[in-house]
């Protein structure tokens, strides 16, 4: 049972690697978008942000690592915990939105023009900042979901949403909340890009968000 259980967790936490490299590696478009309307000094500012960021994201990985070496060694030594299986097990569920999910975290209301690249750059910077769990207009998103466009809209999955666009994370509220609204951050190139959009960011105590709806390919 111990070895079976230290098996599950080694798989369990190779999967949350390869889920991390799939989604925080993804190329950024908003930054590519609004470098042309950044003075020299903001610049400055957004060059060390990204690094502290990128320099964040390689101790994540180096930690997973660390926790599938570990895992490992629990399956050869016998000393894994059925417990310590179901609880990974039931936290990748969260992450691939396959079961409902609580706690706090944040909100960001997007009122004005908005499009499905800034929506998806939104997401994965949310997933960079630890969220555990986002939504879209109470829509739950996965690591696999996509964006595209839409008359007057923005199709999350195939379904089209039309603004004003609330996105949900759960999380650490301190953590997320800092790092979307740090100088440089995402919520600031947004604003350079989206110049009449307003946004807004809030902590928010407890927020229930569904599982996943779509079931995707």
């Amino acid at each position: 049972m111990r070895t079976n259980a230290g098996g599950i967790a080694a798989a369990v936490i190779a999967l949350f690697l390869g889920l991390l490299a799939a989604t925080q590696f993804r190329s950024q478009d908003v930054y590519s978008r609004s470098l042309q309307l950044e003075t020299p000094s903001s610049l400055t500012t957004l060059v060390a942000n990204l690094s502290e960021r990128n320099n964040a994201l390689r101790e994540e990985i180096f930690d997973l690592r660390l926790r599938v070496e570990s895992a490992q060694d629990a399956v050869a030594s016998g000393k894994g915990t059925l417990s310590e299986g179901e609880r990974q097990l039931t936290q990748l569920k969260v992450f691939t939105a396959q079961s409902a999910a609580s706690g706090p975290g944040i909100s960001v209301k997007i009122e004005g023009a908005f499009d499905e690249r800034a929506l998806s750059d939104l997401v994965n910077e949310l997933r960079n900042a630890g969220a555990e769990a986002i939504s879209v207009n109470e829509m739950r998103v996965g690591p696999r979901s996509y964006f595209t466009p839409a008359p007057s809209a923005i199709a999350v999955d195939g379904r089209s949403l039309r603004g004003p666009w609330m996105i949900r994370a759960i999380g650490s509220p301190e953590v997320i909340y800092v790092a979307m609204t740090r100088t440089g951050g995402i919520i600031g190139q947004f604003e350079l890009i989206y110049a009449r959009t307003r946004f807004s960011v809030s902590k928010e105590s407890a927020l229930d968000l569904p599982a996943l709806a779509t079931t995707l390919r």
